[in-house]
C-alpha cells in the first residue's frame, strides 16, 4: 500500500452492500438535474422556434431613422439580416378591399417578409408593380393560389388587377386568425407609388434586425437606443425572452423565480446525498479510529473522504446521466406525441450537452459539497473512539426521561435528537421536501389563471363589430345555433366610456357589459371575490389591481344604482373598471342594444366547411376570428406545464422517499451494536419497533413543523405576488394540500421503519452486537 488513498476502492470492494444506498443517493441528484437542465433545454429550442414562427426570428426593431442610417446597421459586424417594411391601414379602418375583403398593405422587402415568418413562403417576392404576396390565410379565405389574380380595389372605386407571385408559408400573426381581414406585400417603391398616388401619408418604415446570436442582440440593445433614441428601438420579447437575453421586467422575475427553485432542488440533492454520507460514516467511527491511532492525519481523514465520494462518482454519474437524458426523452416524446400542437416539433431523441455538462459538473459539486460536513465529522473522531470500541461519536449528557411513558418512545427521540447537527439535517431535508411541494402547486395554478383559452366561455369563432361597432343583432346568436357543428353561441355587449358615479368618488366611467346566461352560468367557475349576480340591480366586476372598485360599492349609471356583489379573474372586455350585468338589468338600464361580440363554440362535428359558413354569415361590418389553434395551444402548453411540475414533485417526492428511507436505515445500522445490547438484556422485538418508529417520528414531526412554517410563508409569497396580483384569487392556508403532505411523510417514516426493523428481527443478538 502506497498511501492511505489505496484503501479507497478496496473499502468500496468490502463495503458494496453499505454503499448502495449513498450511490444510489448520487444517482438520484444526478439524475434530476440532468432531466431538469435537458427538458429545459428542449423547451428552449421549441420555444425559440415558437418565437419566430409568431413574432419573427428579428432580435431588435428601430423606427424613425432614415435610410442612410439603415445603411449602416446592415454594416455592423454581428447583424446577419436587415429586413425594411411598412405597414398601411392595419386595422383596415380605410376603405380599401381585396377581393371584397378589408387589406393591410405592407411595402416591404423579402427580407422583412422572412423575418417575420418561420417558414420561406411558396413562390417569389413580388418585384413589378402589378404583383403581390399574399398571407396563408389571406390565399386561403380568398381561393387563390400563385399565378392567380386578385383585385385590389382602391377608395376612389378604381380596380386594380394584381398577380399573386407566393404565398406566406406560416401566419402565426393576428391576421392569421382572421377570416374578414387579409394581409398583401407588395414591392417598397410599388407600396408608395400606390399610396402617394391616392393621397396617403407615408407610414414609418420598420427596420428589423437580425443578429448572430440574441446575447449579441442584447449587447447592441443599450448602444442603439442611446444612438436613436429609447422609443426607436424595440426588442423581439418571444425570441430575446426565449434566449434569456430580454431586458423587460417581467422576464427577470421569471428567471429570478426559476433560479430560486433550481437552487431549492439543488438543496435538496445536497442535503439527501449529505445524510446518507454522514449515516455511511456514523456506522464507520471505529475505521476512522483506527486509522488515526495508525497516524492519519485529520487533513488526511478530510481529503479520504472526499476522494471516497468523488470515487462514487466513477459510477453513479454515468448512471444519472444516462436514466436524466432518458427521462427527458420520454417527457419530450410525451410533449410531443401526447399533447401536440405548439410542443408538435419538440425535439425527442437528442442528447443535450447542456444537460449532460450540468449534470456532470453540478452531480460531482453537489458530492463535495455534500461531503464537507461528513468529512469534518470523521476527522473529529478520536483514537480513543477505535480502543473504546464505540461506534457513537456524540457524548450522552444525560440518559433519556421516560416520565410515565413508554422507555423505548424516550429511547427513540433520545437517538434523533441527541446529534444536534444530524437532527437538524434530517429535519431540513424532511422541509425543504415540503417547500419545494407548495412553491410547485403556486406555479401550477399560475399557469393555469395565465392561459386565456381555458376559461369556460372562450370561444373557437369570435365575431367583433368593426372599430368595436354595435351591429351583431340579438338574434345572430340563434341564427349561429342552427348552423351544424356549432355547439353553444352568446352575445355580448360593452359600452366603452360610460358615465358613471360611484359612492365613494373614484369612479366617473366604466366599460358597462352585458352577459347573456350562458355566459353567466359559465362564468361561476371563473368567480374570484364576492358572489355571482342575483335579483335586483346586482353586478360584477374583473379584478384588476389597478381596479378602484370593491365588492359592496355603489356604482350609478344612467340614474340606476347598481351594486358590486363579485369580481371575475377575467372577462371580455378587460378594463381596469368594468362592470358586468346580467342582459336583463343591461337592458334595463341601457336600452335594447346590438350586440358587439358574439361568441361560437364549436363540437366535434365542425370541419372546414363549418368554417366558411360561419364566415359567410360574416359581414363587411364585421370581423371574424378562428380561435381553434391557439386554443389548442394553449391548452397544450396547460398541460404540458402540468407534466412538467406534476413530474417534478414526483421527482421531489421520490428523493425525499428515498432520503427518509436511506436515513432511518443507516441510523439503525449505525446503532445496531446498541440494539443488539438491547435486545441481550431483554428488549422485545416490539418494543425494538416502537423505539425506530419514535426515532423516525421525531425527525417526521420536526420536519413537517419547520417545512408547513416555511411552506406556508414561500406559498403565500408566491401567492400574493404571482396570483392575487394579477388575477384577484386571494390566497387561503392550503389545508388539503397540506394534509396530504402530511400523510406522505406520515407513511414515509413508517416506510422508512419496516425495513430496519425486519433486518434486525432477523439477525441474531450476537452477530448484531459484532457488527462495525
Amino acid at each position: 500500500m502506497k498511501s492511505y488513498l489505496s484503501l479507497i476502492p478496496i473499502s468500496a470492494r468490502v463495503r458494496r452492500r453499505q454503499n448502495r444506498l449513498t450511490i444510489l443517493c448520487i444517482v438520484t441528484a444526478v439524475f434530476l438535474v440532468t432531466a431538469i437542465f435537458s427538458v429545459a433545454d428542449m423547451m428552449l429550442r421549441t420555444q425559440t422556434g415558437r418565437a419566430a414562427g409568431k413574432s419573427g426570428s428579428w432580435h431588435l426593431e428601430v423606427t424613425g431613422i432614415t435610410p442612410e442610417q439603415a445603411a449602416q446597421l446592415v454594416g455592423q459586424p454581428d447583424v446577419v439580416r436587415v429586413g425594411a417594411g411598412a405597414v398601411f391601414n392595419e386595422n383596415g379602418e380605410s376603405a380599401y378591399r381585396l377581393n371584397g375583403k378589408r387589406v393591410v398593405l405592407y411595402g416591404a422587402d423579402a427580407d422583412y417578409v422572412s423575418l417575420n415568418r418561420a417558414a420561406a413562403f411558396a413562390g417569389t417576392y413580388p418585384q413589378a408593380e402589378n404583383e403581390v404576396l399574399l398571407g396563408k390565410t389571406a390565399a386561403r379565405v380568398l381561393h387563390v393560389g400563385s399565378g392567380d389574380t386578385v383585385t385590389l380595389t382602391l377608395p376612389d372605386g378604381t380596380e386594380k388587377p394584381l398577380t399573386v407571385t407566393g404565398v406566406g408559408g406560416i401566419d402565426e400573426d393576428f391576421y392569421g386568425e382572421q377570416y374578414s381581414i387579409v394581409d398583401a406585400y407588395l414591392p417598397q417603391e410599388a407600396f408608395a407609388a400606390l399610396l402617394t398616388a391616392n393621397g396617403e401619408a407615408l407610414p414609418q418604415t420598420h427596420y428589423e434586425l437580425e443578429y448572430t446570436s440574441a446575447a449579441r442582440a442584447a449587447k447592441a440593445l443599450p448602444k442603439l437606443r442611446s444612438r436613436y433614441g429609447e422609443t426607436a428601438v424595440q426588442e423581439n420579447l418571444q425570441v430575446m425572452g426565449s434566449a434569456g437575453q430580454s431586458s423587460s421586467t417581467a422576464f427577470q422575475t421569471v428567471y429570478g423565480m426559476a433560479a430560486v427553485l433550481f437552487v431549492l432542488v439543488l438543496l435538496a440533492g445536497v442535503l439527501m446525498i449529505s445524510g446518507s454520507m454522514n449515516s455511511n460514516l456514523a456506522q464507520r467511527t471505529q475505521f476512522f479510529g483506527m486509522m488515526r491511532c495508525i497516524g492519519m492525519s485529520k487533513r488526511q481523514v478530510i481529503r479520504f473522504v472526499r476522494l471516497e465520494a468523488l470515487n462514487w462518482c466513477r459510477t453513479a454519474v454515468p448512471i444519472g446521466l444516462v436514466l436524466g437524458t432518458l427521462a427527458s426523452w420520454t417527457i419530450c416524446a410525451a410533449l410531443r406525441y401526447g399533447i401536440g400542437g405548439e410542443f408538435a416539433a419538440t425535439p425527442v431523441w437528442q442528447l443535450s450537452p447542456a444537460g449532460l455538462c450540468a449534470g456532470a459538473v453540478v452531480g460531482v459539486v453537489t458530492v463535495l459539497l455534500a461531503a464537507q460536513a461528513p468529512a469534518k465529522r470523521a476527522a473529529k473522531v478520536s483514537p480513543m473512539a477505535a480502543v473504546s470500541g464505540s461506534t457513537q461519536n456524540v457524548p450522552v449528557g444525560r440518559a433519556a426521561h421516560a416520565g410515565k411513558g413508554r422507555v423505548e418512545l424516550a429511547l427513540g427521540v433520545r437517538h434523533a435528537t441527541a446529534s444536534k447537527k444530524n437532527w437538524a439535517l434530517m429535519t431540513a431535508s424532511f422541509a425543504l421536501s415540503i417547500v419545494l411541494a407548495l412553491g410547485f402547486t403556486v406555479l401550477l395554478q399560475f399557469a393555469s389563471l395565465l392561459l386565456p383559452s381555458l376559461v369556460p366561455w372562450q370561444p373557437d369563432v369570435l365575431y367583433n363589430g368593426y372599430g368595436n361597432a354595435q351591429v351583431l343583432p340579438g338574434s345572430m346568436t340563434r341564427t349561429l345555433l342552427e348552423v351544424p357543428g356549432v355547439a353553444h353561441a352568446w352575445g355580448c355587449t360593452g359600452l366603452v366610456d360610460t358615465p358613471a358615479s360611484s359612492d365613494k368618488g373614484n369612479v366617473d366611467h366604466v366599460i358597462f357589459c352585458s352577459y347573456d346566461d350562458y355566459m353567466l352560468e359559465s362564468s361561476r367557475s371563473v368567480v374570484v371575490r364576492g358572489r355571482m349576480p342575483g335579483a335586483g340591480n346586482e353586478v360584477m366586476t374583473i379584478y384588476n389591481k389597478n381596479n378602484p372598485m370593491q365588492i359592496g360599492d355603489v356604482i350609478t349609471v344612467n340614474g340606476v344604482p347598481l351594486t358590486i356583489v363579485g369580481a371575475f379573474s377575467e372577462g371580455t372586455f378587460p378594463d381596469d373598471v368594468t362592470l358586468i350585468a346580467p342582459e336583463a338589468l343591461f337592458r334595463q338600464v341601457a336600452g335594447d342594444q346590438n350586440y358587439n361580440m358574439v361568441g361560437v363554440q364549436l363540437d366535434r362535428t365542425a370541419d372546414e366547411d363549418t368554417l366558411f359558413t360561419l364566415a359567410d354569415l360574416a359581414t363587411d361590418d364585421v370581423i371574424m376570428q378562428d380561435l381553434r389553434e391557439s386554443n389548442r395551444q394553449d391548452r397544450g402548453t396547460y398541460y404540458a406545464v402540468r407534466v412538467v411540475l406534476y413530474g417534478f414533485l414526483a421527482i421531489i417526492g421520490g428523493i425525499s422517499l428515498l432520503n427518509i428511507v436511506n436515513s432511518i436505515s443507516m441510523s439503525v445500522s449505525a446503532r445496531a451494536r446498541q440494539y443488539g445490547a438491547m435486545r441481550a438484556v431483554g428488549m422485545e422485538d416490539v418494543q425494538l419497533c416502537r423505539m425506530i418508529a419514535a426515532e423516525a417520528g421525531t425527525y417526521a414531526a420536526s420536519g413537517l413543523l419547520v417545512g408547513v412554517a416555511a411552506g406556508l410563508v414561500l406559498h403565500r409569497a408566491l401567492y400574493t405576488r404571482l396570483v392575487t396580483h394579477y388575477f384577484g384569487v386571494v390566497w387561503r392556508v392550503p389545508f388539503g394540500l397540506l394534509a396530504v403532505l402530511c400523510l406522505f411523510v406520515a407513511g414515509a417514516a413508517a416506510l422508512a421503519v419496516h425495513g430496519p426493523v425486519k433486518r434486525l428481527q432477523a439477525m441474531p443478538v450476537t452477530a448484531a452486537i459484532n457488527e462495525l
